[in-house]
């Protein structure tokens, strides 16, 4: 363990890439420890019983505007296109989240969808995203009918179960993930790069590790190997 440069804790994504480039970048030797009992994180994935690529921690769609990160990864896996749209029930009718102007056409009567998607678009313009609470501030009735028409029916649940809060009691930059869409785009996701990796997360990961200077503990806890000396403002392992 003497020849070991860098140690990194946790082998999600973030620690696979660090180690991925001190190896291969700065030609260092690096000891990765994992305290679960595989690499990846929660973008951990499997072939079940039945051959079906499982996600364990629940789905996650890889989505980037940055082509460099794209070009980077595809080093590693070859791709699936997939563009993710989500539907819901509102009052007995199938549409989409997150609420956008197509969403309003599906439930609301023709008059007044005319209404407020002009409205809304002359308020905040075309193609533009608004946070539900923005949405609840503006001073037109019809609009803040709306805004808590879409508070109640779609977003104050969501918050509830998952975060077990209201949402103005949470960060804005929390409420922000899910925002009204003034456009006609159902994606649930805008960026212009959107795929999964084709064979899933982890055999890619397993070829972002395949390096002989990156050393892999899993079902380790940092704590037990590693212990900080304050006194001389080091690391002992």
């Amino acid at each position: 363990m003497k020849e070991i440069d860098y140690i990194i804790v946790g082998c999600g994504l973030a620690g696979i890439i660090m180690a991925e480039r001190i190896t291969r970048k700065l030609g260092k030797k690096v000891l990765i420890i994992e305290q679960r009992n595989h690499i990846g994180g929660n973008c951990y994935d499997y072939f079940d019983e039945f051959g079906i690529l499982t996600h364990k921690y629940g789905p996650h769609i890889f989505h980037t505007n940055y082509k460099e990160v794209v070009d980077y990864l595809s080093k590693y896996t070859d791709w699936h296109i997939y563009q993710f749209q989500a539907r819901v029930v509102i009052d007995g009718k199938l549409t989409n989240i997150p609420f956008n102007l197509n969403t309003m056409k599906d439930i609301l009567d023709e008059d007044l969808y005319k209404r407020l998607s002009n409205k809304l678009i002359k308020l905040f313009g075309y193609d533009t995203v608004v946070p539900i609470l923005k949405l609840r501030e503006t001073d037109d009735e019809e609009i803040k009918w709306l805004a808590d028409y879409i508070y109640e029916k779609v977003y104050l649940n969501y918050m509830k179960k998952q975060w077990e809060v209201k949402p103005e009691e949470l960060d804005a930059s929390v409420t922000e993930r899910v925002p009204v869409y003034i456009s006609r785009d159902n994606r649930y996701f805008k960026d212009r790069y959107q795929m999964m990796p084709k064979n899933g997360y982890t055999e890619m990961f397993k070829k972002m590790l395949d390096h002989e200077d990156i050393h892999l503990m899993l079902n380790t806890n940092a704590f037990d190997l590693l212990e900080l000396d304050d006194e001389r403002k080091k690391l002992n392992f």
